[in-house]
């Protein structure tokens, strides 16, 4: 996974936006890390979608703006 970019939700939690592949498809992964012993491990709360369906999802996140 190569890291795109992150955000520091506390001191302890942060969100990373990442890029991969599965099976041969790249995938899109946004997921919580939180930090365990002055490192940031990866939890089970995220999530991860075909990075053909960016333009899609980009489209439901911006329809937040309209609320």
């Amino acid at each position: 996974m190569k890291e795109i970019a992150t955000l520091d939700v506390t001191d302890n939690k942060r969100l990373v936006l990442s890029l991969g592949e599965y099976k041969g498809i790249e995938r899109i992964d946004l997921r919580q890390y939180v930090k365990v012993e002055d490192k940031f491990i990866a939890t089970q709360k995220g999530i991860n979608v075909c990075s053909e369906w960016l333009p899609d999802f980009v489209k439901m996140v911006n329809k937040l703006n309209n609320i």
